[in-house]
């Protein structure tokens, strides 16, 4: 997944808010039952809407989708995502600073009004949808160029393409989609807004304290996440739509 809200980006939530960095398993697993749910909810209905953008996208039609729109159809799904995602993950983030329980936080939470409760849903939204138009747009987009373009080398195989398909989109979506996550991050660690108020001005304090480079902070943990994560989602999704939806595939087997 792409929340390294829990690697690296805490520098607002824990730098920047005065925590100390800690390797007590205590601390370092708070909020899991949080991250596990998280998770598995993105992930799971990323895929879902990506179907139903893409049905919508085609409607009557009977054609392949072009790489724009496949593309438009991922990042559409991962922004819808982060509507729900966006809460969950300030419950887990408000875990990980404070400690406390998964209802008593979220209650807490929910108590507070939705201005608290939807804190920083929409970076969430911009961090998902890059994210989800990397994985489920760019990444079988560029499989397939790689294949067809360098048959002999990097596109030999399925494998071979896939890995070096991930090498260039995970750079590439991280590079866009790390600044929202770090400012989300920052709004969410601080629900009091003690020190973050908005988006804007959660970006200019974090720019003039530490510099612009503090919206990549934790970068290298991003790429090496999500070229892991890239790779396996594509293997999973050329893997198992021929064994889930196999009447989907019929026409293409009699062909």
């Amino acid at each position: 997944r792409d929340d390294v809200s829990d690697w690296s980006s805490d520098v607002c939530s824990s730098d920047l808010n005065g925590m100390p960095f800690s390797l007590n398993p205590a601390i370092l697993y708070r909020g899991i039952s949080a991250n596990i749910l998280n998770n598995g909810f993105c992930v799971m209905s990323q895929f879902f809407l990506n179907g139903v953008v893409r049905k919508l996208m085609l409607g009557d039609a009977v054609r392949e989708l072009s790489g724009a729109e496949k593309i438009g159809a991922g990042v559409t799904a991962g922004a819808l995502s982060g509507v729900v995602c966006g809460p969950i993950e300030l419950i887990m983030i408000q875990q990980q600073a404070k400690g406390g329980g998964l209802l008593s936080t979220a209650i807490s939470l929910m108590q507070a009004g939705p201005s608290t409760f939807f804190r920083g849903t929409l970076a969430m939204m911009a961090r998902e949808g890059i994210y989800a138009g990397s994985f489920l747009g760019m990444m079988p987009v560029m499989r397939e160029q790689f294949m067809q373009m360098y048959p002999d080398s990097i596109g030999k195989t399925e494998d071979s393409a896939r890995f070096s398909a991930a090498f260039l989109c995970a750079p590439i979506g991280g590079m866009f989609s790390h600044p929202p996550d770090t400012i989300k991050t920052c709004l969410q660690g601080d629900v009091e807004q003690t020190t973050y108020k908005g988006y804007m001005q959660t970006t200019q304090h974090i720019i003039k304290e530490r510099g612009i480079a503090t919206l990549w902070a934790g970068f290298p943990w991003r790429v090496g996440r999500q070229i892991l994560c890239l790779m396996l989602f594509d293997k999973m999704v050329v893997t198992l739509q021929p064994i889930m939806f196999p009447h989907l595939f019929e026409p293409e087997k009699k062909k």
